[in-house]
């Protein structure tokens, strides 16, 4: 008798953690590219950053988005605590991976320019590394 009931409720059940699994994975990056912004205070020496989600399709948001699971309402670098610090007057803050700079420009993985250039390395399509590719915002 149970197994009259259980056995067409496997694909109830089944559909219903796709579901699940589909909602949770819904938080979906910008599709119109955005423009980078910058901590209160931060002196820019070049023009903005453009960035366009859809070439990072494949990644995990959490590679760039590294505080993701600790708060997930932060998607900004520039938000408090994260990478906040705007121009540090001392060679130590300059160093600080709170130092809005490095978050794009450190040569970690974890950072743009980092990233493109070891893809870069290994020979696989990578995104840009100089200057005036990344930064196109008057």
């Amino acid at each position: 008798m149970l197994h009259r009931y259980l056995v067409p409720s496997v694909p109830l059940v089944l559909s219903l953690f796709f579901a699940a699994v589909c909602i949770a994975a819904a938080q979906e990056a910008p599709q119109e590219p955005i423009v980078i912004g910058v901590p209160a205070g931060a002196q820019l020496k070049k023009p903005k950053v453009m960035f366009s989600h859809a070439p990072h399709a494949a990644l995990q948001c959490e590679s760039c988005h590294h505080m993701l699971k600790q708060n997930p309402d932060v998607y900004s670098c520039s938000s408090k605590g994260c990478h906040d610090l705007g121009n540090p007057a001392s060679s130590k803050d300059r160093k600080s991976i709170a130092y809005f700079r490095n978050a794009f420009h450190a040569n970690s993985k974890v950072s743009c320019n980092g990233c493109h250039k070891s893809l870069k390395k290994a020979g696989k399509p990578a995104g840009p590394t100089s200057c005036k590719k990344c930064h196109t915002v008057k």
